[in-house]
């Protein structure tokens, strides 16, 4: 009888031991499944990420064409700049020559004051070195339609002759000679951005900054008076009042310049549309 119940009891044990293998299978089979299917997620995943490469090549390309654009646009504003060389020194149909330029007579320039009058006439005015400008840099952002241009000019030398009167009270004084101003390392920027106006697209000047510093000049003035020493003092005098006036002053000649110009080149803009920057 014993080993009747021993035999049973093996017997279940066996059967329960089918029962979980036969559970066993389908999870097998399930992983199996899900693999496969992570497979095919896989492999329909992979046309999409063909199509992100060609929508960062396209991006590329984008990129690439603006900087062309914007590199032709710059080109064209150095090629202007370039070219305008010839006519500083040839000069053109609207410009005499520049470099050197030439005024038999400047004046006279009167100032009056109270018990003071001053009479100066500048003759033989001639300025040379202009033609030798350096072009440091040209920028032009697409986006804020903004263009910017930097030239040095190395040095610049005006020479001349004077003739002046002047009187103070009952003393009078007349002098007249030769002059020379050097100035060295003359830096022009300029920057401006421009917009559209609302009836045809045509071009607006809306941002004008002219920049201009001198870095340092020499003066030199003879005939003032009859005697060399007094001439050298009144020489050291006038070469120490413009080097401070210069400096103190570029900046609102600067400022002058930009608003004087800003209608001049307000003028000239209105006859072009953006196509014509743009291409």
């Amino acid at each position: 009888m014993k080993i009747l119940c021993l035999v049973s009891l093996i017997v279940c044990a066996f059967a329960q031991a089918a029962n979980v293998d036969n559970e066993a299978l389908p999870t097998v089979d399930s992983v199996e499944t899900r693999l496969e299917d992570t497979h095919l997620q896989l492999n329909l995943l992979a046309p999409d990420y063909a199509e992100t490469e060609d929508g960062q090549h396209l991006m590329s390309e984008q990129a690439t064409q603006e900087r062309q654009s914007r590199n032709l646009v710059t080109d064209v504003i150095k090629d202007m700049v370039e070219d305008f060389r010839n006519v500083v020194i040839n000069g053109n149909e609207n410009l005499p020559p520049l470099d050197p330029l030439v005024i038999p007579v400047i004046g006279p320039f009167e100032y009056k004051a109270p018990a003071t009058v001053a009479e100066v006439t500048i003759n033989d005015f001639r300025t040379e070195g202009l033609r030798w400008y350096v072009l440091d840099s040209v920028t032009f952002n697409a986006i804020r339609l903004s263009f910017g241009v930097h030239i040095t000019i190395p040095w610049i030398t005006v020479t001349g002759s004077y003739d002046a009167r002047a009187r103070l009270g009952l003393l009078s004084h007349r002098a007249g000679g030769n002059f020379r101003v050097f100035a060295h390392r003359i830096e022009f920027g300029m920057d401006l951005r421009v917009g559209t106006n609302l009836f045809g697209g045509h071009l607006t000047l809306r941002e004008l900054d002219i920049k201009i510093d001198i870095h340092d000049t020499h003066i030199q003035i003879s005939g003032m008076t009859g005697s060399s020493i007094i001439n050298s003092f009144i020489n050291s005098l006038v070469q120490n009042v413009s080097q401070e006036l210069i400096q103190s002053e570029m900046e609102n000649v600067s400022k002058m310049l930009s608003e004087e110009l800003f209608d001049i080149i307000n003028d000239v803009l209105k006859d072009y549309t953006i196509s014509d920057i743009l291409g």
